[in-house]
Formats: C-alpha cells, structure tokens, sequence
C-alpha cells in the first residue's frame, strides 16, 4: 500500500523550512558580504541556499529585513565569543589572559570575516545601515572592548600606563581580520593559505606580541606571569 505526505496548508512552512533560516541568514551573510548589499540579490541568495525564494520572503519581508538577520547572527557570534573569553580571563594570570585573548580573537577572525567585511562596506557608505551597525554592533562592542583592556590593566597594575583603547583597539582590529579580508592577495603574494592551522597559529602569535607591547611594559616583575 502506498501513502502520499500530506498538503501544506497554504503559507505554513514545514519544520525542515523554519530551520532553514538558519541558513538562509548564513547563507545571505555570504552574499551581502561578497556582493554587497545593492548588488546582492533575494534570488542569489536563495540559489546559494538551494531554498525557494518564496521561503525566503515567509521568513523576511525584504531584503533590509533579511541582511539585519543575517548580520545580527553574526553579532551574536561574536559577542558570546567575547563574553566567553571575558569569563575565562577571570580565571588565568595577566599575561596567560593576553595569549588567550590572542588565541580566540584570531580563531573568530579566521571563521568570520564576513561581518568585518560588511562593516568597513555600509560605514564607509554611511546610511540608515551604518547607523543601525553602529548603534546595534559597534559601539557595544568597542564598550565590551574597553571593560577588557580595563581588567587586564587593572590585573597588571598598570596605572598611568594603560593602554588608550582608541590605539590598541583599531590596532588589533587589523591584526586580526586584515589577512582573512585579503586572502587572496596574501596567497598570490606569498603563496600562504591564510586559512591553514599553521597560520592561524602564527598569527595568533603575531597579535599577542602585538598586545604584550601595549600591556606589558619593561618593568613588569616575573610575579605577574
């Protein structure tokens, strides 16, 4: 005996279509940082996630309503990213915190370049998009960004001598996601795989110098290792 499914009821997506946007916004992630947003498409996007464009439009009305999704997931990403290592810190001397914080930060960058990419786009723009980056991402995240440099100089004792955020943080924002925003250069220039563990590591190395040489100064006693 044979059965057949039964019929959708007209405009009630089945299970496996609301999980699909999860997808979709990882997907259109992809996309709108590839393409940017005026030339990435609902159609694109919905090929590139092999889903129909109607489902699409079920779970976003437009494509403004799709790339704030998609974007606020990777936000989300990286702030649990950040909360996490936030908690860690609590728990590790100064300078072990500083070669963790090295670590996790050049692991995220290597794993979602997408965000960046969007951002330095829309804020170079400017626009009811920047904005909303603004206010949504950025400024959260750049406050997060000075709590942590507060902890880390607070632990080290450095006083006077603590590090500006308006220098360390764009610093660090380079060392972190300008090879994974050009990986194709780095690769014809050096013939390096910028996503390989080998440099994954290398650079996780490069940022905790980086950071050491605005955290640590000359005079800092071995107690504090």
């Amino acid at each position: 005996m044979t059965t057949t499914a039964p019929k959708r009821k007209p405009g009630r997506p089945a299970r496996t279509d609301v999980d699909a946007s999860v997808i979709i916004r990882t997907v259109a992630l992809n996309v709108f940082a590839q393409k940017g947003f005026d030339r990435a498409s609902i159609v694109g996007i919905a090929n590139a996630a092999n889903v129909a464009k109607p489902l699409i439009h079920y779970h976003y009305a437009t494509k403004d309503a799709l790339w704030q999704a998609a974007v606020s997931q990777a936000q989300l990403y990286l702030m649990a990213e950040l909360m996490s290592v936030q908690g860690l810190l609590s728990n590790l001397k100064p300078l072990q915190s500083i070669e963790l914080l090295s670590k996790k930060l050049i692991e995220f960058a290597a794993h979602h370049p997408q965000l960046v990419r969007i951002v330095v786009d829309e804020t170079g723009k400017g626009g009811p998009r920047a904005e909303w980056l603004f206010e949504q991402f950025l400024l959260p995240s750049y406050a997060l960004s000075r709590v942590m440099i507060e902890k880390v100089s607070k632990d080290l004792k450095l006083g006077a001598r603590k590090p500006k955020a308006e220098h360390l943080v764009p610093t660090v924002l380079g060392v972190m996601y300008f090879p994974f925003l050009e990986s194709g250069v780095i690769q014809r220039a050096y013939g390096k795989d910028v996503y390989s563990r080998g440099y994954i590591q290398r650079q996780s190395k490069v940022l905790h110098k980086v950071l050491l040489s605005f955290f640590v100064p000359l005079n800092v006693s071995s107690h504090t290792r």
